[in-house]
């Protein structure tokens, strides 16, 4: 498979989106769907993130995390864990896709860690290639809260070493740079490292006024191939590379380009499962 090939699997997912037993007005549940599937391409186990409504933003925060405002979605499975190395060397090798710049780096390169220094058209390729696409904004905020309410971070109001990597801050994180993904214990709906590790790419351009322009009710945001442009894109969840204040649930950054701190995890709709 080329580089050709994977925008056009994007543009068919797009179509499977479409062609549902529901119509686009109606609700998705998590009535009649498995709590977990396994992607077909990459392997990857993903976990159901219910239907519901949120208060998206923070009333502490920055600047841009406000105001706070309710947020309705429909369910939808995210990856467990974040890419990691080996599975996206797996789509390099199916489509001839280049590698990523620190590949050879023995800091990032071991297998079973999160891959870094992907661009934001390079994860939205291999979500592509995996039948699946990138969180939007709302998506995100919303799974990291696990189902808890005004919460700053995905466990509580308070994290630790023993909660998420943040560059060897003591207690379980015992490590400089990335941990293999699944060191610490998840979140409410089962999510591995969502706080700390690695920044993760959303859909999202980014936008100071995203929560007062934004459609409130289950945005639509991520659902085709976005154009081939240069702007800034939205990362969420903190790295290994910066503060507490990063892992809170409602912190938003934006950058062009990327890093060592930088990687991604996949979303899939649900109405996909229909097919």
């Amino acid at each position: 498979m080329k580089i050709a090939d994977i925008l056009l699997i994007g543009i068919v997912t797009v179509g499977m989106y479409a062609c549902t037993q529901h119509t686009e007005d109606s609700p998705i549940t998590a009535t009649d769907y498995p709590v977990e599937i396994v992607s077909e391409i990459d392997g990857a186990t993903m976990v159901l993130i219910p239907a519901g409504t949120f208060q998206m933003g923070s009333t502490v925060g920055d600047s841009d995390e406000h105001p706070v405002r309710t947020v309705t979605l429909d369910a939808f499975y995210m990856d467990v864990y974040e890419v990691t190395n080996a599975r996206y060397q797996k789509f390099v090798e199916s489509t001839g896709y280049p590698p990523p710049p620190l590949s050879h780096n023995p800091r990032f390169n071991a297998p079973d860690s999160p891959v870094v220094g992907v661009k934001w058209h390079d994860a939205a390729a291999y979500a592509a290639w995996a039948h699946k696409r990138l969180p939007t904004e709302a998506e995100w905020e919303y799974a990291a809260r696990g189902n808890l309410t005004g919460k700053l971070y995905p466990n509580g109001d308070i994290i630790t070493g023993m909660d998420a990597n943040l560059g060897g801050m003591g207690g379980a994180d015992i490590w400089k740079w990335t941990a293999p993904v699944g060191s610490f214990p998840p979140n409410g709906y089962a999510l591995y490292d969502i706080a700390g590790n690695v920044w993760e790419w959303c859909f999202d351009e980014y936008s100071a006024e995203f929560y007062s322009q934004s459609p409130e009710n289950n945005p639509r945001f991520g659902r085709e191939i976005a154009p081939d442009n240069e702007n800034f894109r939205i990362l969420r969840g903190g790295g290994w590379g910066g503060s507490p204040e990063d892992l809170r649930v409602a912190d938003r950054w934006y950058h062009l380009s990327s890093g060592s701190t930088i990687g991604f995890r996949c979303v899939r709709d649900i109405r996909q499962t229909e097919e």
